[in-house]
């Protein structure tokens, strides 16, 4: 009789689990808009960092971002671990609410019928940024998102918003900088700016109309209130339990172990792309992307000829990236990536997906700009996660001694280790050095194919003027020490510091075989030269350097007490920095030293 009891208190305890189970996927499956992209701009993913490091988690993709039903069901998982304490539970419930709600914008109107939904909304921002001290700026943007939304039964999302922005912006010291005529130039010294040394980065499209003159242009940056669109588009799907998941989007992706990471950054300019991800085996991914890379500005005219002394070319590319990612061991993943620039032209043998870039260039020629990368991550129990990457944009074994001295070789490579602070509650230690040697990034313009205006091709890898990979130019090597902190309620603190080397040569210099660091300036090859001339790699004397040290606090706070959003955010950040210049032997002048202080405040309300 006791066994009989027993057995029927198995079963009910079974039967009650199995419900529990059921009703939680049944509220993952009742989730609206489970297939919209969570932008890379979300909290969430260093919450999901922090918890991949503590182990409460597998090691993440590393093709981002990701889908709001698979961060769901990982944070999920994350809340039902055993070894997550109730303060961590509790934060991570608190991301699970956000984004079990359909949209956090202003909700204007939705509804559905038989197996659809539709939502009309709104989503807005406001910042307000300022320099502070000589050639200080202010830096204002004011943005309003109207957007439809939706799903078209329980696999397909779409999502689509356009908006004005209102807005004056001011860069960075370093944004257009180029060196030329014995002299460090800086050409929006005139306008000002508002933001610590290569941290300059915009949302809006690259056209915009002057408020006061109503002229329109291509010019980012105006000395006068201009206005500026927004837009955003997903069409999203996901079969077999999310095992596979294709797309068509324009968002900004990080494709790496690192935001800021060396193939495919969050510092790149979003671009429209088509991708899909097959994950068959917990422990197999693959990722494909076919995008379109422009410059409006490139596209008129002798583009920077009167810097280069050439045409550059105007930017008119596919972008074509592959990621396979591949974890034997819950302790280690390792990960090939091959990515190509490629002239817009009807190439089928890029449009292939399992193809990596380097194989169908035998077939097709070698007109484009082809790259490849190796990831290595590892996750030590009770220490943390390290990874290197190395990025090979062209190596040549060909000459005899140290390959990777000479400039003919062009690559770059990372390390990182992160970890979690343990002095310091519910907080992320982020530690990496990145490399970026010469002429990395680059590439000659593309005169071999004709197009509209007989005009060459900028084959560079860089979309509207950023590069696509790192965020540094070429010639570049940065120490960057972050700390997150997610130990306050709805707070994230975030405290990055940087030490940052660049050097390049005089662009207008009679000796042509010098060590550049600009992406613009590629190596020359006449006829019947060698490029072995160049000289080997000496990093920080081989031309004009400068040296940047830097740190930023920046505060993302989330307030809960209005009656119609789930939450709106305040935001802001406050920054200093100093950069001085080692001319060595380039005979340019080094400019004096720059002290810089930057502060902004913002409120934005989440689509």
């Amino acid at each position: 009789m006791s066994s009989l009891k027993t057995i029927a208190s198995a079963l009910a305890i079974s039967v009650l689990l199995c419900t529990n189970i059921y009703a939680q996927e049944s509220s993952f499956e009742e989730v609206r808009l489970k297939n919209k992209i969570v932008p890379l701009t979300s909290s969430v993913y260093k919450l999901l960092e922090y918890h991949e490091v503590a182990g409460h988690t597998r090691i993440l993709p590393l093709a981002k971002p990701y889908s709001k039903i698979f961060i769901l069901k990982t944070l999920k998982s994350i809340a039902d671990n055993d070894r997550v304490t109730e303060r961590e539970r509790d934060i991570v419930n608190r991301y699970i609410s956000d984004l079990s709600r359909e949209s956090n914008g202003i909700q204007l109107a939705s509804g559905s019928a038989k197996n659809t939904y539709g939502l009309i909304g709104l989503g807005t921002g406001a910042e307000v940024r300022s320099g502070v001290g000589e050639n200080s700026a202010r830096t204002l943007v004011f943005s309003a998102e109207p957007y439809l939304a939706g799903d078209i039964g329980k696999n397909l999302t779409f999502h689509a918003s356009l908006g004005p922005s209102i807005e004056k912006l001011a860069p960075d010291l370093f944004y257009g900088s180029y060196t030329k005529d014995k002299q460090v130039r800086f050409p929006h010294e005139e306008v000002g700016f508002s933001y610590l040394p290569y941290k300059f980065s915009f949302e809006s499209m690259n056209i915009r109309t002057t408020v006061e003159s109503k002229i329109p242009g291509y010019s980012e940056i105006t000395e006068k209130i201009a206005v500026g669109f927004l837009y955003s588009t997903e069409l999203n799907t996901s079969w077999f339990d999310g095992a596979l998941q294709m797309g068509i989007n324009n968002q900004r992706r990080a494709w790496g172990n690192d935001y800021d990471n060396l193939t495919l950054s969050a510092s790149a300019r979003k671009f429209p792309a088509f991708e899909f991800k097959l994950a068959p085996l917990k422990w197999l991914r693959y990722s494909y992307l076919l995008g379109s890379l422009h410059s409006g500005k490139s596209l008129f005219g002798a583009y920077k000829s009167e810097i280069y002394g050439y045409d550059v070319g105007a930017l008119q590319n596919n972008f074509t990236l592959h990621m396979l990612e591949v974890e034997p061991w819950d302790w280690f993943l390792i990960t090939a990536t091959a990515g190509n620039v490629w002239v817009k032209r009807f190439e089928i043998n890029y449009m292939i997906p399992f193809v990596f870039s380097h194989l169908s260039e035998l077939e097709s020629g070698d007109y484009d700009n082809l790259t490849m990368s190796l990831d290595f991550t590892f996750k030590v129990p009770n220490f943390g996660k390290i990874w290197f990457s190395f990025f090979n944009d062209e190596f040549s074994f060909i000459e005899k001694g140290n390959l990777l001295k000479m400039p003919r070789n062009r690559y770059a490579w990372q390390l990182g280790f992160v970890n979690r602070m343990s002095f310091l509650p519910q907080t992320l230690s982020s530690f990496k050095y990145s490399r970026v040697t010469p002429f990395a990034y680059t590439h000659y313009p593309e005169t071999r194919l004709s197009n509209f205006n007989n005009r060459p091709y900028d084959m560079t890898y860089s979309n509207d003027g950023f590069n696509l990979g790192f965020y540094l130019p070429p010639n570049s090597g940065e120490f960057n020490w972050t700390l997150t902190s997610f130990a306050v309620n709805n707070l994230t603190l975030t405290m990055e510091n940087r030490f940052i080397m660049h050097g390049t040569n005089d662009l207008a210099s009679e000796e042509v075989k010098l060590i550049y660091g600009d992406i613009y300036r590629h190596q020359y090859t006449n006829p019947g030269e060698d490029i072995h001339q160049y000289p080997l790699l000496d990093f920080t004397k081989d031309g004009i350097y400068d040296f940047t040290l830097s740190s930023e606090i920046r505060f993302d706070y989330r307030i809960r007490k209005s009656p119609y959003l789930d939450y709106y955010r305040l935001f802001g950040t406050i920054g200093a920095a100093r950069t001085w210049w080692k001319e060595n032997s380039s005979g340019v002048t080094a400019p004096a030293p720059r002290n810089f202080a930057t502060i902004s405040f913002g409120v934005a309300i989440d689509i």
